[in-house]
This record gives structure tokens, C-alpha cells and sequence, in this order.
């Protein structure tokens, strides 16, 4: 698929913005976070934000000349996507050496600008796709969607990593159970208004409801939910092998309905 590039970028660069949010709100707010914990995770989320730059540049016919795309950045959602997200793992390589020289406050700091910078450039790819010629794209669902994205996947990344060390001392199993239920919520409401929209909305739903990834999406959502759901009552699962399986699923099923949302879009 042309677009798989896209499908990878978007699914990295938002698990980012939520392991990044929840590493540094609870080294914030709880301060347990060892040293090498945090260097860990930081280094790990620089590795990925690594990799999702390279796969974007795949998507573009002469890759070379991706830095002139940053020249429109005052009526271009892509060119603002591409500015915000670089300051934004460059903020995360500033967090990191913060980590290293064990700077608290200066981490704190760092991680307040990140986080909103990383939020805005999140917000600008999702203002990429909101276009009219395409129904499905053209709504608060696609903003909604990209942040559910970090929402699911960053926090699960983060609590993978934090139990080894017996450093998570916060039940992140509620957040995303919350996550997932409202994601289904905002599921619900997207195909309803597509199937009560233009004809190239309903064919989009129509698509969506044939396609094998769409109910492959259903049965892993499931499963993720149920996962978590007994996480959240028998604290003694609350290990890295229960929230790597549940990241691992979540991430499957996010990247199934990424494809999706790329793959069954209608023009008009």
C-alpha cells in the first residue's frame, strides 16, 4: 500500500507523545523513576521517533528535498507537522540529558514544552487529513482518533518498562481502560454520522464493515479490554508480560485501523 509509510509514521510519532506525557508526569508527580529507568525509556522513545523519520521520508517522491517542505509553514498543516514534531524529539534529546546529568528540575521544565509542543504537532497532522474532499477524514473523529492513539499505546509502553523494576506505583490499567471505552464511544459516533452522511461516507463505512482488518480490529480491541480489565482487579498481573501483551495487541489493532483509515477513505 502507498500510504503504509503514513500508516507507520502516524502510529509511531502518536505512541510517542503518550510514553513521553506519561514518563514525565509521573517522574513529576512521583519522583520514583530511577535513573537508568529514565534513560531507558527516553533513549527508547528517541529510537522510535528515529525510525518513524525515516519511514515518513519513504512516502515522498525526492526524500532529499523534505526540508523544503518547512518553507509553507504559514498555510500548510504539513509543513507545521514537520516543524512541531522535529522540536519535539529535539526536546525529547534535551529531556534525556537531563536524565543524565540528573537534573530534576530542568527535566520538568523540558518536559512541560515537549509535551506541549508534542501535542501541537499531533494536532497539525490530524489538520492534515480534515479535508472536504473526504468525508471520512472530515471531522473531530480524525483529531479524536490521533490522540486515542497516544492515549492507548504511550501509557501501556511506558508501565512495560516501569515494572521490571517494580517502579510503576500507579495502576495504569485505569487509564486505559478509559482510553478504550472511550475510543469505542468515538467509533460508534464515526460510523453513525458516516452512514448517515454523503454517499461516499456510507461507501467508506461500507468498506470499513467488509474488510477482514475491521473485525481483526474488533477481536484484538477485545482482547486488549479484557486483559486490562483483569489487570485492574488482580494487582499481582500488573507485570511486564501482561502490559507487553496488552501493548503489543493494542498496537496490532491500531495499526489495523490505521491501515483502515487510509485504505477505505472515499474520494469525492
Amino acid at each position: 500500500m502507498h500510504d503504509f509509510p503514513l500508516v507507520v509514521f502516524t502510529i509511531l510519532s502518536q505512541l510517542i507523545l503518550g510514553g513521553f506525557v506519561t514518563l514525565w508526569w509521573l517522574d513529576r508527580k512521583k519522583g520514583r523513576i530511577s535513573k537508568n529507568s529514565g534513560l531507558l525509556i527516553s533513549i527508547s522513545l528517541l529510537a522510535i521517533a528515529g525510525i518513524s523519520l525515516l519511514v515518513s521520508m519513504l512516502h515522498l517522491g525526492q526524500p532529499l528535498h523534505a526540508p523544503r517542505a518547512i518553507l509553507n509553514f504559514k498555510v500548510s498543516w504539513l509543513s507545521r507537522e514537520i516543524v512541531f514534531y522535529g522540536a519535539f524529539v529535539g526536546l525529547i534529546l534535551v529531556y534525556t540529558w537531563f536524565w543524565f546529568k540528573e537534573d530534576r528540575a530542568k527535566r520538568n521544565m523540558t518536559g512541560w514544552l515537549a509535551s506541549i509542543i508534542g501535542v501541537i504537532a499531533i494536532f497539525s497532522s490530524a489538520k492534515i487529513y480534515m479535508i472536504p474532499s473526504f468525508p471520512a477524514w472530515d471531522g473531530v473523529n480524525t483529531m479524536f482518533t490521533f490522540f486515542l492513539t497516544s492515549l492507548l499505546l504511550g501509557p501501556l509502553f511506558v508501565a512495560a518498562f516501569l515494572t521490571v523494576k517494580g517502579e510503576l506505583d500507579v495502576n495504569i490499567s485505569v487509564l486505559s481502560i478509559c482510553g478504550l471505552v472511550l475510543t469505542a464511544v468515538v467509533a460508534i459516533g464515526y460510523f453513525s454520522s458516516l452512514l448517515a452522511g454523503l454517499p461516499e461516507a456510507v461507501e467508506t463505512a461500507r468498506l470499513t464493515f467488509q474488510h477482514g482488518f475491521f473485525w481483526a480490529r474488533i477481536v484484538t480491541f477485545l482482547l486488549a479490554l479484557g486483559l486490562l480489565i483483569v489487570t485492574y482487579k488482580y494487582s499481582k498481573l500488573r507485570n511486564v508480560k501482561v502490559f507487553s501483551a496488552a501493548f503489543t495487541i493494542l498496537l496490532v489493532s491500531e495499526f489495523l485501523g490505521r491501515y483502515l483509515f487510509y485504505e477505505t477513505a472515499v474520494h469525492l
